[in-house]
């Protein structure tokens, strides 16, 4: 084709007809002009079909760890319930005791569970050091998504707050002692049970049994029933999530 259109020219430069040249010269110069504005909107659809295609992967990968969170999320609810059903007993078996066995029962139904709140964040991490989340076209879905992640942190925060002060309280509250070293010692044939402590069996008076039931409560508002609130909570926007990307996903397939 070019020696072709060289041909062309050698022969108008030869045969004088100068005017024609120029003709064909400013029309040679508009082909490849437009033959270069082809060539990038090509090259410019290729690059945002490839970034379409990689917006399709990610959504969907986001899609299906956000999934696999409300499962795990699921799961914790369910041993979240379990828990404050036991707990709920436990504290009303302390109220009740009357001696080391019953203070036995009250220790197997007041279990301490404090869990870590995680959720899958590899695609996440992903999109955000990529820069991809900013090329998420549907401004409202980017925005939830990053809400749902920030939400996510926050509550792993409180989480793990939660834990540090219950556990100080349980550790660090001298009263609670004669109560920790009763559970420890229950089963241990070497001891004398005789010897040990037990004037604060239902004894509402006594530091250790006030220290006891402020422990107790505090462990049933503040760790489980608020867990259980943020697993729902974090459930509900999860599955919102999640309908939003299927929405998503949908349109950029059509």
């Amino acid at each position: 084709m070019i020696k072709f259109f060289r041909k062309i020219r050698q022969d108008l430069l030869s045969t004088g007809k100068t005017g024609k040249y120029f003709k064909y010269a400013i029309g040679e110069i508009v082909l490849v002009v437009i033959g270069i504005l082809i060539a990038l909107q090509i090259n410019n659809w290729n690059e945002s079909n490839q970034k379409s295609k990689k917006q399709i992967e990610l959504l969907t990968s986001l899609r299906n760890e956000i999934n696999a969170d409300i499962i795990y999320m699921s799961r914790q609810d369910s041993i979240y319930s379990i828990v404050e059903n036991k707990f709920k007993i436990g504290i009303n078996l302390f109220y009740k005791a009357r001696n080391i066995k019953d203070i036995d029962s009250v220790n197997q139904f007041t279990p301490q569970l404090w869990n870590d709140f995680s959720i899958n964040k590899n695609t996440y991490n992903e999109m955000l050091n990529s820069g991809d989340m900013y090329q998420i076209k549907n401004k409202p879905l980017q925005e939830n998504i990053v809400k749902y992640y920030l939400n996510a942190e926050e509550y792993r925060y409180y989480f793990r707050e939660i834990t540090k002060e219950l556990s100080h309280l349980f550790v660090k509250t001298p009263d609670i002692y004669p109560y920790k070293f009763l559970v420890s010692q229950i089963n241990n044939p070497k001891i004398n049970m005789a010897s040990i402590d037990t004037t604060w069996i239902n004894n509402p008076s006594s530091p250790t049994y006030q220290a006891i039931v402020v422990f107790f409560e505090r462990n049933q508002e503040y760790n489980i029933e608020y867990r259980k609130k943020v697993y729902k909570r974090m459930m509900s926007d999860a599955d919102s999530l999640v309908n939003e990307i299927y929405k998503e996903l949908g349109n950029m397939n059509k």
